[in-house]
């Protein structure tokens, strides 16, 4: 009698387990179900948030932080020619040069004497940095100071053509004509490549009337820039006095 009771307990135990199993089941399901709408609701709050954000701020951010890494890059080729140009060992004072080169370029006296001092500061037998500096000078008006410093860059290298070209425009602006026309004289002779020069000093020989001269360095300074309207024409003026300038010259003897 015992072992039918347990039996029949058994058999109600059973019954009314199935009996709630399915609404364990779909509060189970359920369950899972608002759990995935939560995380499916909050990544779709996340990825509005990443839509809405101003991304042409976020492009402008990086461009200007690459903008400002870059500045402390230059190519190697381009510093071993600054080497080689400027006769400097130091590649990083080479760098400077570059850099300066590059700011006058585009009108940035500030910083081209800036970084002009920051390489003297390296290196101060630095002759094409004092160039750099007279020729700074000049740009302003101060030609005493451009002076001095093309003075200073000839005591550092006494073969640099810039720095008697430089000294040579300062004499002209002073009117002192014979002085001007030695030095740009000395500039062409040490580079012959340089169109402008020429182009200066053909003008000088022709404020001294030595035509012939004048004809003979503007000639040149036209072959090196075959572009260059201006140099053709004063060259053509330059010929045009010297055979009108000979001829008076064979008529008074």
């Amino acid at each position: 009698m015992l072992e039918v009771a347990i039996i029949v307990c058994l058999a109600i135990s059973f019954f009314l387990v199935l009996r709630h199993f399915p609404e364990t089941a779909e509060g189970a399901v359920a369950g899972e179900i608002l759990n995935n709408e939560r995380k499916v609701g909050f990544m779709s709050k996340f990825f509005e948030r990443f839509k809405k954000a101003p991304k042409q701020e976020n492009v402008a951010g990086i461009e200007d932080a690459i903008a400002e890494g870059q500045k402390e890059v230059v190519n190697p080729l381009q510093i071993n020619q600054a080497r080689i140009e400027y006769k400097e060992t130091d590649p990083e004072v080479a760098k400077l040069l570059y850099e300066s080169e590059n700011a006058f370029l585009q009108n940035d006296l500030r910083e081209t004497e800036d970084l002009a001092l920051e390489a003297i500061g390296k290196d101060k037998k630095c002759a094409q940095a004092y160039v750099i500096m007279g020729r700074v000078a000049f740009s302003r008006g101060s030609f005493a100071d451009a002076k001095e410093a093309y003075d200073t860059a000839l005591k550092c290298d006494k073969e640099n053509a810039e720095a008697y070209f430089g000294l040579g425009m300062v004499k002209l602006r002073d009117e002192n004509l014979s002085d001007g026309v030695e030095y740009l004289q000395k500039a062409v002779t040490i580079d012959r490549g340089n169109a402008e020069w020429y182009f200066e000093l053909g003008k000088a020989f022709m404020e001294v009337r030595q035509f012939a001269k004048a004809a003979k360095a503007l000639k040149r300074a036209a072959s090196l820039d075959m572009e260059n309207k201006e140099y053709k024409e004063l060259a053509s003026e330059a010929e045009d006095k010297q055979r009108t300038h000979s001829g008076i010259y064979r008529k008074a003897r």
